[in-house]
């Protein structure tokens, strides 16, 4: 048996490597943990087809194998070359492979990729695959309600969304439309913060005054400046904030598609009429009804404008797929100056 557990969330990929290693070995005592950047590949064939006292089944976790063989192929960290590592793959792989018992597992546990590289797919076009995918949304503040309850305290669902938005206020809810600006919810933290909490509310429950005090790295109320001015069409205000965010080091990129993903937000709420955020919100199934209702009440005053603002957008982000505007900082200067203006032939002819 082979399984190959990947992230991004590290605490998911252990936890699905410790489930698998208690289901095959419940005692523990034919499991070996391989650091796979230090262990050669002999050594991993050596220990999995080692048999056991009373032929009982072996497993062999091995982390990070792929990631040495990332580093080794181009000199570079893992994170910066996994294309390398898909076109060179592990030497002694098949070697590997081929030699697993059918009775034994060996687990590779790559935490640090998001996705299986597909030249493992051929030699081991039999390995069940495991996604360390951390839960956002809906299913992240339900996460965050179970983690308060096992460290002997509560959280509610407001209070719980305010601590997601907190540590990550652009991506709790959903993934962003580039994966290069992904920051996904990383679990292990969140609950160290929740444990950090309960044991500050103790014997009460979590309130947002104890987030307020404790958790650092609170949400960019600059961003929220920025994106609240652009969609608003106030040019003067949208440039200062956007100015302020650039000089502090936020990337151009970034911060486009953060307005891009507020324009979409902006074009849901306008097509969903009167239903309320708590049914729109059920309907997509991946964004709270917090952040819808805080889009739609906007977007419903400005009526047309809000339909305008959605083809401003989609306009540069054609012109900039295309070439047409060569940096996303300049995409940003031509978004705040369309959406600045109330006229409908400006967003006609970006969308041309």
């Amino acid at each position: 048996m082979i399984y190959f557990i990947h992230g991004p969330d590290r605490l998911l990929a252990r936890e699905a490597a410790l489930d698998i290693a208690a289901k095959v070995d419940p005692d523990g005592t034919s499991t070996s943990w391989l650091d796979g950047r230090e262990t050669t590949v002999d050594r991993i064939v050596s220990e999995i087809c080692t048999t056991t006292f009373f032929g009982a089944p072996r497993v062999v976790v091995v982390s990070d194998l792929l990631a040495r063989a990332s580093k080794e192929s181009d000199g570079t960290e893992p994170s910066d070359s996994v294309e390398g590592t898909r076109q060179r793959g592990v030497p002694g792989l098949e070697v590997l492979i081929s030699a697993v018992p059918e009775h034994n597992a060996l687990v590779l546990l790559e935490p640090s990729l998001t996705s299986v590289p597909a030249w493992f797919k051929s030699p081991a076009p039999r390995a069940t695959i495991i996604a360390g995918e951390p839960p956002r949304g809906l299913a992240l503040l339900e996460w965050l309600e179970r983690s308060a309850s096992r460290s002997d305290s509560r959280i509610d669902r407001t209070t719980a969304q305010q601590l997601a938005q907190t540590l990550y206020p652009q991506t709790w809810d959903r993934k962003p439309n580039n994966p290069r600006y992904d920051r996904p919810p990383d679990l292990e933290l969140l609950a160290q913060e929740v444990e950090k909490l309960a044991l500050a509310a103790h014997p009460g429950p979590i309130t947002s005054e104890h987030i307020g005090a404790l958790t650092s790295n609170g949400p960019d109320q600059k961003v929220f400046r920025f994106l609240d001015a652009a969609l608003a069409g106030d040019l003067r205000a949208g440039l200062h904030e956007l100015d302020r965010l650039t000089a502090a080091g936020d990337e151009p990129a970034m911060l486009l598609a953060q307005l891009m993903g507020q324009l979409e937000l902006a074009t849901i709420a306008g097509a969903a009429g009167a239903k309320s955020a708590d049914v729109v919100a059920r309907d997509l199934g991946t964004i709270a009804p917090g952040r819808i209702a805080a889009v739609m009440t906007p977007t419903r005053r400005q009526g047309s404008r809000a339909r305008r603002a959605a083809e401003i957008g989609s306009g540069i982000d054609r012109n900039l797929k295309t070439g047409r505007i060569r940096r996303p900082a300049d995409a940003l200067h031509q978004m705040l100056l369309a959406l600045g203006t109330s006229e409908p032939e400006q967003s006609r002819g970006l969308s041309r």
